[in-house]
């Protein structure tokens, strides 16, 4: 009755349904089940179910992806919203979750070199040390069911010996087997109590080593360093316990604990010296944190076993071919903000250069990008915990509406900082300040002197005894901004023009030319 699923899935559920006793509507509930990829078949004897008069029962199995919290929710709609749609007179009489296959205890062996017969004590105990490590592997594993005994070890050798799968032969004489490094019952089969005292164990030996890691870096008397004698007394319980699953040289054991205990403290350490910032601060770095890891798992919930992810190979193409104009056309069009509604200066009268509109653009397209993928990871949530069809389609609406919510809210902060950046601007030319620049578009404080007694200016008269502002210009035409306020509350009025050949421009210092 395995089902032969249509699409991907890591969940199966199996259901008793009961159809009317009517062999067309027995065959059509049938078939329509199969047509879905369910696995269908009679109740049996060993099934021990008894249907109410007049309903024949089912054992079906329906394959679900997403939460195992609300996979026989997603199994019962889906059955039921067919049913419906087919007029079939169907009712689910009980559901559960067929259960994942527990994991078998095994033994990995790993086949290292023999240390030579001639060797001497030191290079003998330097060479238990590598072996203990894993440094002198031949890239060769076995791999047996059940846990480690001496009866398995030596039918591990004989297997080994008796086999060679290619390159060169087992020998005992020149190869040893050894267990993976791990702790000892680590397979799962341990006493749940026993289990859930190793875990506790676990837990407060980590706030220990945190806790005199923040107390060493926390803490300036010369009693700090106190704080490293719980840590330097667990490494050598620790290491016991990372290491129990086979006899190991005492160096392996300790090592294995001072570098697990030693990280841990160093943690502690290091959040310490990272209290000079604000405790506001750094709740705001852990909630920055979450939100990166809720909008990276719920796009791999969005994404994974899905459209995107079948047909990536064209449609990421498709989406970055646009890119190369339509970020420069989105840079173009803040740099015409900033000159021509708030400085009245046309866009194409100044010099930018071309990968300043790359750079003003991305931060814009950046933040409409997150907003985008982060209503797309709640997308994703919602098909992990299998929103129910009934109100699917209204999320799907509301998300569509959030994306573009945020993308025009992205649009509305981007306009606004552009004018908050021109206002800085205005404001440091009006105190005397070189304006600060906006992405390629420098303003300097220049003095402007005529060259002859009557030039022509467009929205004169052309002051001379105060700076004004002057960005780069692309031409003979030459565009000033008079940031005096005698001018009007309309920052576009104050911009002028003349011709470059009729004026003399000198670097200005303060308010006064």
């Amino acid at each position: 009755m395995t089902p032969e699923a249509l699409g991907p899935f890591n969940r199966r559920v199996r259901l008793v349904v009961e159809v009317r006793d009517d062999q067309d509507e027995r065959e059509l509930a049938e078939g329509l089940f199969r047509a879905q990829g369910w696995g269908v078949r009679p109740v049996r004897d060993g099934d021990a179910v008894t249907p109410d008069d007049g309903y024949a029962a089912f054992v079906v199995e329906i394959p679900v992806h997403g939460s195992r919290w609300t996979a026989r929710g997603a199994a019962v709609e889906r059955l039921t919203s067919l049913a419906d749609r087919r007029k079939v007179d169907v009712w689910v009489r009980e559901t559960k979750l067929v259960p994942l296959k527990s994991a078998t205890p095994h033994t990995t062996y790993h086949v290292h070199h023999k240390v030579p017969e001639g060797a001497g004590p030191v290079l003998r105990r330097l060479a238990e040390q590598w072996i203990a490590v894993g440094g002198w592997d031949v890239r060769h594993t076995l791999h047996l069911r059940g846990e480690q005994t001496e009866d398995q070890r030596e039918r591990a050798l004989a297997e080994l010996e008796a086999r060679n799968i290619g390159g060169r032969p087992f020998d005992r004489e020149l190869h040893d087997v050894r267990v993976a490094m791990g702790p000892a019952g680590g397979d799962g089969s341990a006493d749940p109590r026993r289990q859930a005292i190793t875990t506790a164990a676990m837990i407060a030996v980590i706030l220990l080593c945190l806790a005199c890691g923040f107390t060493l870096g926390a803490v300036t008397s010369p009693w700090r360093w106190t704080a490293l004698l719980p840590p330097a007394g667990l490494a050598w319980p620790v290491g016991a316990w990372l290491t129990s699953n086979a006899p190991r040289p005492w160096p392996v054991r300790l090592g294995f604990g001072v570098v697990f205990i030693g990280a841990l403290t160093c943690a502690g350490y290091f959040w310490a010296g990272s209290q000079e910032t604000s405790l506001s601060q750094q709740f705001a770095w852990l909630l920055v944190t979450l939100g990166i890891g809720f909008v990276a798992f719920g796009l791999w919930y969005a994404l994974s076993a899905s459209w995107f992810s079948r047909n990536v190979q064209w449609f990421l193409p498709v989406l970055a071919a646009p890119l190369p104009f339509v970020i420069p056309w989105v840079g173009a069009f803040l740099h015409a903000v900033y000159l021509e509604d708030m400085f009245g200066i046309p866009a194409d009268a100044v010099h930018v250069g071309f990968y300043w509109q790359y750079a003003v653009a991305l931060k814009p397209l950046g933040v409409a990008v997150v907003c985008v993928l982060t209503a797309l990871a709640v997308g994703g949530w919602a098909r992990h915990f299998n929103v129910a069809a009934s109100v699917g389609g209204f999320f799907r609406l509301m998300l569509v509406l959030a994306g573009l919510v945020a993308v025009l809210t992205t649009v509305t902060l981007s306009l606004d900082a552009t004018e908050k950046a021109a206002d800085r601007a205005m404001d440091a030319a009006a105190e005397g300040r070189r304006p600060p620049a906006y992405y390629g578009l420098q303003g300097d404080l220049v003095c402007v002197r005529p060259l002859s007694g009557r030039i022509p200016v467009i929205n004169g008269p052309l002051p001379t005894t105060r700076p004004l502002i002057s960005f780069q210009p692309n031409g003979d035409t030459l565009w000033l901004w008079d940031p005096s306020r005698s001018r009007g509350e309309d920052t576009t009025r104050h911009a002028l023009r003349v011709r470059a050949e009729d004026v003399s421009l000198s670097a200005a210092h303060g308010t006064h030319c």
